[in-house]
């Protein structure tokens, strides 16, 4: 029974011997090589084997010997008798003698020559299908290159359309399109074609057209191989995004003058009264961590009603501006500044302590904060400070601002209710 089940398999079915040679073969491996049994038996498996798959297949046998696999499956082409060169899958398992020494090899060969060339040329029909559709779009220039971008073999209109120029100058030289790439991207795509061996690629990069204008391109490319798995073109195709880009710079910019209009006073250009609660959130944090404390000082103008009742609420607004803008001289970059509503507002000092703030206050009352008004007059702005250094008592933004806000109002009015001095302390 196995004797009948070795030589009528549906698959060419050999044993060889250790060296390579073949000890028997039944009828359909030789069929399919088209050699009768008696003179394959004089050949070795090395003789019909493909000189390009010969090294995979002597790889894997050692390995086999040596114990590390139990068996292997690679696909490789033999070569018939007519010279022909044939696809199989070839499946090996190797028999040990009572001694447990390699004896001989059981070869299983299946003939899978029809289903690569059908492979291959769907292949073709796909990459060719691909080409066609990719060519009704004005936005995407095709083109096809030997390996080494020696030769360009095909370009579509889509260079005109993108670049504005004639893709003559590709059929010249391949590379030259880096010239019109932008100077700042330059270098990068370059890295990508110089590469050897080439890989595929997914790039995105500006160049400028005929016209001087930039343009952003999405880039990509394929390596193409043939049934030798042996690489033959490069398939390159580059779309134009450069709506796409001006779209999604136009909706960043939107929204990061949303983000900073939600943040920032209208009228003064200050942090508004959310974001400065949420600066000095952040300032609790940080100190909370043992850094060295700050000090918030709220600040209310003096007789600013009075100013709005004179002369309007435009020139109220107008000495708003003015005072914010004066200040905010003064204050470095670390120090945090906004307005909380009306005519308050507060100041983060950084890393300052209390004398330290005293002395910046006294500073500051050598500074006078005045307001033109219509070129006929000046109107002198003045102001109320209360400050308090933080400490451990205080854990919330809400009551380090109270307690600043009530030092503020017991230094602005004396318990008459008289203004006690304009400028802070």
């Amino acid at each position: 029974m196995f004797e009948k089940t070795f030589h009528y398999c549906a698959v060419g079915l050999a044993h060889v011997g250790i060296d390579g040679t073949f000890i028997r073969v039944n009828q359909k491996l030789c069929d399919f090589l088209d050699y009768s049994d008696q003179e394959l038996t004089k050949l070795t498996f090395q003789d019909l084997t493909a000189p390009d798959h010969l090294d995979e297949d002597l790889d894997q046998l050692e390995r086999l010997l040596k114990g590390q696999i139990d068996n292997y499956s690679i696909e490789k082409r033999y070569i018939r008798r007519d010279g022909k060169r044939v696809w199989a899958k070839l499946t090996v398992s190797l028999v040990r003698d009572d001694s447990n020494n390699p004896d001989y090899f059981i070869s299983v060969v299946e003939d899978i020559d029809e289903k690569k060339r059908i492979q291959s040329e769907l292949f073709q029909v796909d990459a060719l299908f691909s080409k066609i559709v990719s060519a009704f779009s004005e936005r995407t220039f095709i083109w096809v290159a030997t390996p080494d971008f020696s030769k360009l073999k095909y370009a579509n209109d889509g260079y005109a359309n993108i670049f504005g120029r004639s893709e003559y100058e590709l059929y010249c030289n391949p590379m030259s399109f880096l010239d019109h790439v932008h100077e700042d991207d330059r270098a990068r795509v370059a890295k990508v074609f110089s590469r050897r061996p080439l890989e595929n690629w997914d790039i995105q990069y500006r160049i400028y057209d005929s016209k001087g204008e930039v343009k952003y391109l999405h880039d990509r490319g394929n390596l193409i191989f043939d049934d030798r798995e042996t690489q033959t073109l490069i398939l390159g195709t580059a779309d134009d995004i450069t709506r796409e880009k001006n779209q999604q710079q136009a909706l960043m910019s939107a929204v990061t003058k949303l983000e900073y209009l939600s943040q920032t006073d209208s009228l003064t250009g200050l942090a508004n009264r959310r974001e400065i609660l949420s600066q000095l959130s952040d300032e609790i944090a940080r100190m909370e961590r043992g850094q060295k404390a700050s000090t918030l000082v709220y600040v209310d103008l003096n007789k600013f009603k009075e100013i709005n009742d004179k002369y309007g609420h435009k020139v109220g607004d107008n000495a708003l501006v003015e005072f914010s803008q004066q200040m905010k001289v003064l204050l470095r970059d670390s120090d945090r500044f906004g307005r909380i509503g009306g005519d308050e507002f507060v100041i983060l000092l950084y890393g300052t302590d209390d004398k330290e703030t005293e002395i910046f206050f006294e500073r500051i009352a050598q500074h006078d904060f005045t307001l033109n008004v219509n070129n006929t007059s000046v109107v002198p702005i003045t102001f109320s400070v209360g400050w308090v250094t933080w400490s451990a008592e205080i854990s919330t933004v809400e009551e380090w601002l109270d307690k600043a806000d009530e030092v503020m109002y017991e230094k602005k009015h004396n318990l008459q209710g008289q203004v006690v001095i304009d400028k802070a302390i």
